[in-house]
């Protein structure tokens, strides 16, 4: 099936905006009940989409398996699809999508199993073990990919007692230690984690407290910034997105310089006790344009102007039946003129121009 992409203008009561497309459907479906996407990205030319879908409707509700799917967007066929043994799940791709970080595990009611680390190349289906020394001493592992798929972050907790955040960086292709760097852990409960950034800093980070980015070498803080939060790939900006943060609301959504470390100013974006939804958010590469998203809306801000250019109506993607898990995962291209919405059992596509 061939997709042509249709544009139309946005409202002018919104301002200056920039056309979006109606909205092309590329797969619909209801799935099983527990299953979503992780990830979704768009190869650097923006004519492939890859999706990473952790599916538990092909193994009665059990431990989810994932399928990793490439799209040819012009002409809308899947070109790969690779499914998974179960008990695989989703960890961290390169920027592209090309190459990501899987996590192999065993029926968790026979806990004698093994599991381990793969990176798999979801344009040829092959893995390659990660090799289990980098993570041994981890209670569980954790692995995070650079955007350039040159660095594999790991993260750690220390026994009690001693330093207990640790992130340590490998270059894959060597696949020598290059850098190790540690964090205390702060007393404020919740969950801990950290890895490699896409632009290959380290990140300590806690879903209540936020995240800290560190120079590998030095381990000299870079910046730090609260939860729900969105680091741009290189590093420019941060985004603050308002909603619900574990026990309090956070009723903005702000803009950070992401050198300095200064409020640049806030998005037309509010917490609505209404509505009693949290935003979340993805940089198109490094255009500066910003989409941010909740299961009723979809905008597109420029961040250098704070201004708002575009909406994407709900209709043209929201899945109108998406069951019990409405989580959803969007993307857009590097130059800004694509984006890709995953709502339920419904993934479109959109342009911008």
């Amino acid at each position: 099936m061939t997709f042509r992409l249709r544009s139309f203008a946005i409202a002018a009561a919104l301002g200056s905006m920039v056309p979006c497309s109606a909205g092309q459907e590329i797969s619909t479906g209801t799935g099983g009940r527990y299953d979503y996407t992780a990830k979704l990205a768009f190869s650097r030319d923006g004519r492939t989409l890859r999706e990473f879908r952790e599916v538990s409707s092909e193994d009665g509700n059990q431990f989810a398996r994932v399928h990793a799917t490439t799209y040819d967007l012009p002409t809308g066929a899947v070109s790969h699809l690779w499914k998974l043994q179960p008990y695989t799940r989703f960890y961290s791709a390169t920027t592209d999508g090309r190459k990501a970080i899987i996590v192999v595990g065993t029926d968790t009611l026979h806990p004698e199993g093994h599991w381990h680390l793969v990176l798999l190349d979801a344009e040829t289906g092959r893995s390659e073990d990660i090799p289990a020394e980098w993570s041994d001493d981890a209670p569980y592992r954790e692995a995070t990919i650079s955007g350039d798929g040159q660095l594999i972050g790991t993260y750690l907790e220390a026994p009690a007692g001693d330093t207990p955040m640790v992130v340590r960086l490998y270059d894959w292709r060597s696949k020598r230690l290059i850098a190790t760097q540690m964090s205390e852990l702060i007393s404020a409960g919740g969950l801990f984690g950290g890895g490699v950034t896409e632009d290959g800093k380290i990140e300590f980070l806690n879903n209540r407290t936020g995240s800290k980015i560190v120079d590998p070498k030095t381990g000299r803080l870079l910046i730090e910034f609260g939860p729900n939060a969105v680091r741009s790939p290189d590093g420019k900006w941060v985004v603050e997105l308002a909603g619900h943060l574990h026990g309090r609301d956070r009723e903005e959504t702000t803009v950070i310089d992401g050198v300095s470390g200064k409020t640049r100013g806030k998005l037309d974006l509010e917490f609505s006790d209404t509505v009693n939804l949290t935003w979340s958010g993805v940089f198109c590469g490094t255009t500066g344009r910003f989409i941010a998203w909740n299961p009723v809306s979809a905008i597109v801000f420029n961040i250098p102007s704070l201004k708002q250019i575009a909406t994407i109506p709900a209709d043209s993607w929201r899945d109108p039946q998406p069951g019990i898990n409405p989580i959803m995962s969007v993307a857009c291209s590097r130059n800004g003129k694509r984006v890709a919405i995953r709502s339920g059992g419904r993934l479109t596509l959109h342009s911008l121009d």
